[in-house]
């Protein structure tokens, strides 16, 4: 691992300077490593691994050494290998589009994060009238490419306003390439002021009530496809100005009826006639890929089983499993192509589909970090 990358990643400016057991990349491999047995197991196990038996450190002595390292390291290794995936993976033809786009969702889950007075202070406590002390939570918010099951962005702070993830975080990893998908929670105005400034194309669920006056006379029309103008609410205005974005936006409304014979309104940016009624029923339920996502990150990756109670030991947890589940995605891309086609060879009713665990590139982790 060069030196560079140190430098901008240890906590301190003297950290990881001398030769010791536990070098950066080595403190980094064992925290994405897993913990579901005993630290000082999973220590000597890793050394004995590295033909080093002689040299295995204390669990104390690992303890002290993750507290150098910065969470936003697993986020970068994140970043790389969402980078390495459009880029290389494209000309193989595994990377799955549609339209010639990349189709993103945004949502939030809420993680348990261990009860300690750390966490308290920094975290958000939630409690009821049956659990008076409550439970620690934070709120994390992802930014996923839903065809290709991979975690372009993450996010993990205190219970806030989601949208507020997409101007402090998201944002910056939109590209035009992709259409950004949305839930009715971001159903705002500066959302869609936001994606409209940048030139990037979205669908959003509307709520059917508390929404724009234009929009509550689509809904109760018998319009089923509508161009229609939205100005800033009296409310945001302000931070309209102060963001430089637009105070009108064109958009297209779009009412697509679901199974039940519910109604749903889907606000976009995709105006062009190419973009059909029945196009926008479909798109809209490519978000339940970022519903499966969080259900694998939580159940099977087991993403709140936190190694440390302290605040960056939490965070680094956090950021490492993300990062393992989008190099575990990218990893399994071509095994996953050749099931695909075999499955269309058998003429199968269901596609096999992979096992996916986080231990199957933890192997792989350790190589990636000596580079």
């Amino acid at each position: 691992m060069n030196t560079d990358t140190i430098s901008a990643y240890r906590v301190g400016d003297t950290d990881f300077t001398r030769k010791r057991k536990l070098p950066f990349w080595r403190v980094a491999v064992l925290i994405l490593k897993g913990w579901k047995s005993s630290l000082q197991n999973r220590i000597n196990k890793f050394f004995d691994d590295l033909d080093l038996l002689e040299n295995i450190p204390t669990a104390s002595a690992f303890c002290q050494a993750r507290e150098k390292i910065k969470p936003e390291f697993f986020k970068v290794l994140n970043e790389k290998v969402v980078k390495f995936f459009y880029e290389n993976y494209e000309k193989e033809g595994f990377v799955k589009k549609w339209k010639g786009r990349l189709l993103w969702a945004v949502d939030g889950s809420y993680i348990n994060i261990p009860d300690t007075v750390q966490t308290r202070e920094n975290y958000s406590v939630q409690s009821n009238q049956y659990d008076e002390k409550g439970v620690v939570q934070a709120l994390a918010s992802f930014l996923c490419d839903v065809l290709n099951d991979i975690s372009v962005n993450s996010s993990i702070d205190d219970i806030k306003s989601e949208k507020s993830f997409i101007f402090n975080d998201h944002i910056r990893h939109y590209c035009k390439d992709a259409i950004v998908i949305y839930d009715r929670l971001y159903a705002d105005y500066s959302v869609i002021a936001s994606h409209t400034e940048a030139g990037i194309d979205f669908v959003i669920r509307c709520p059917v009530s508390k929404t724009f006056k234009n929009i509550k006379k689509f809904i109760n029309s018998d319009n089923i496809d509508e161009i229609a103008s939205l100005k800033v609410p009296k409310k945001q205005e302000k931070f309209i100005k102060q963001n430089g974005l637009p105070e009108e936006i064109i958009v297209r409304l779009v009412k697509v009826k679901l199974p039940n014979g519910e109604l749903e309104v889907l606000i976009t940016s995709l105006l062009e006639e190419e973009y059909k009624i029945e196009d926008f029923k479909w798109l809209y339920n490519r978000r339940w890929g970022i519903e499966t996502y969080l259900d694998r990150l939580k159940n099977q990756l087991e993403v709140e089983r936190f190694s440390s109670n302290k605040l960056i030991g939490i965070e680094q947890d956090f950021y490492g499993m993300v990062f393992l589940s989008t190099l575990e995605s990218v990893l399994s891309k071509e095994t996953e192509k050749e099931i695909t086609e075999e499955s269309r060879k058998k003429e199968l009713k269901y596609e096999y589909k992979m096992n996916k665990s986080v231990g199957s590139v933890t192997f792989f982790a350790d190589s990636y970090m000596k580079k």
